[in-house]
């Protein structure tokens, strides 16, 4: 049945193959090119010079996936990937063309998660890191600025991107809990603690673009929260398939939120965390 789903990720993803030049050019005309207001653009360059850079690190990693899985249908559906991946790092670098920018290099902390989930020792970190933790926050980000509606071919074009990108989390849920099932306790602890630098990162990250998001009219712990909504219900799903009847993510999503808290808000959220933990001598949801 998973090989079957798999498989149908690479079917799905033929059918609805776009040309990303054809796409970016029709929306050009439809809203009469690319206008954004002036106090807008630097954050945009901003956001979606992160977006380009991680679809670079995508296009490299859903290629390597492509050449390690030795499974067919998963190995399709990697090779879509990849297809799609490199169609959303040029149209993105030409559409950042058309509104005056060029892409910048990926701030200290973005640049650290990407090299992190590249410079990954094993096939089952690179498909989590990708697939199930930072594709998550880039789909919320596709959404937050269609909702913005700041530039009108820009949200339209993110439409494509997040087709696509819903897509690519479907391997890691499907896939990765083959991959777990061949590990030992020592490896899958090593995954799982693996996976907690890796959102402890992504929390640095978006600290980064505080300023961005702010001015687009939503906020980083937003962006932040509703990402780890989409990345508990990938884990949710992916703890299903594995027939796991308790979830380590309960506990790495409380060790993030203190995090969280203490970079985005008045820290009112950890004084409570830290009394619960006191007073219970465990974490408190």
């Amino acid at each position: 049945m998973t090989a079957k789903i798999l498989e149908g990720i690479y079917h799905k993803g033929q059918n609805h193959i776009w040309d990303g030049n054809d796409v970016l050019s029709r929306l050009m005309d439809k809203h009469g090119g690319a206008s954004l207001p002036k106090d807008k653009i630097e954050s945009i360059q901003n956001i979606f010079s992160v977006i380009y850079w991680g679809e670079y690190a995508a296009w490299n990693i859903s290629s390597e996936l492509a050449l390690g899985i030795d499974t067919f249908g998963a190995k399709m559906a990697a090779t879509s990937q990849a297809h799609d991946e490199a169609r959303h790092f040029y149209v993105m670098e030409k559409y950042l063309n058309n509104i005056g920018c060029k892409p910048k290099p990926l701030p200290h902390n973005s640049s650290k998660a990407l090299n992190f989930v590249l410079d990954a020792n094993t096939l089952p970190k690179k498909l989590l890191g990708m697939q199930l933790m930072v594709e998550p926050i880039a789909v919320t980000i596709f959404k937050l600025v269609i909702q913005s509606k700041v530039e009108p071919v820009l949200c339209d074009l993110l439409r494509y991107y997040e087709r696509d990108e819903s897509r690519h989390i479907a391997l890691g849920v499907k896939y990765l809990p083959k991959l777990i099932k061949t590990m030992n306790y020592y490896e899958v602890l090593d995954l799982f603690l693996w996976q907690l630098r890796l959102m402890l990162i992504e929390v640095d990250g978006l600290k980064e673009l505080k300023k961005d998001f702010e001015n687009l009219g939503f906020r980083a712990d937003e962006v932040y929260s509703l990402a780890e909504k989409k990345q508990l219900e990938a884990a949710r799903l992916m703890g299903e398939e594995l027939g796991m009847r308790y979830s380590p993510w309960d506990l790495m999503k409380n060790i993030v939120r203190i995090k969280k808290e203490i970079k985005f808000s008045d820290n009112s959220y950890v004084v409570g965390m830290l009394k619960a933990i006191k007073r219970k001598g465990k974490f408190s949801i």
